[in-house]
């Protein structure tokens, strides 16, 4: 009796493999060119070091809720108590940007110091009234963001 020899040697045939791999490639560079990255820089204003080594510098706390009423507070500046506290009537469910940003400007001229706002969203806030809110407050030269969790 003979035994028969298999053939153990086989060969794989790579080029389907080869071909979904170009595919999956050009199809990652066409969507690439879709993708727009859009970001806003946002820093940790407080918390990120020890309260021994923090100056004293105004702040400002933007409490905002979900009817558009912004409740400003001033702290640790010198400003007038008419601009340390201040309640902003929302219009239509939404901030009053004007109103807010010209809020912003005179606390920025009465407080040239004053860069930092802390923003307190409450859980019914939109978030596209939040981006809003430190949209206004960028623009009048308050540049230090942040967000406080809920």
């Amino acid at each position: 009796m003979s035994k028969r020899h298999r053939h153990l040697e086989f060969e794989i045939n790579l080029i389907p493999a080869i071909d979904l791999l170009s595919v999956c490639i050009c199809f990652l560079l066409l969507t690439a060119v879709w993708l727009h990255v859009g970001a806003l820089n946002v820093k940790q204003a407080v918390g990120g070091q020890p309260a021994s080594e923090t100056a004293k510098k105004p702040t400002v706390w933007a409490q905002i809720n979900g009817v558009g009423d912004v409740q400003i507070d001033v702290r640790d500046s010198r400003v007038s108590a008419k601009l340390a506290k201040a309640k902003i009537e929302g219009k239509n469910g939404k901030p009053d940007l004007e109103a807010l940003a010209s809020f912003a400007g005179a606390l920025k001229a009465a407080e040239p110091e004053l860069t930092t706002v802390l923003i307190q969203p409450q859980a019914a806030t939109l978030y596209e009234d939040i981006i809003d809110l430190m949209d206004s407050f960028k623009k009048q030269g308050l540049i230090d963001l942040g967000v406080s969790p809920l």
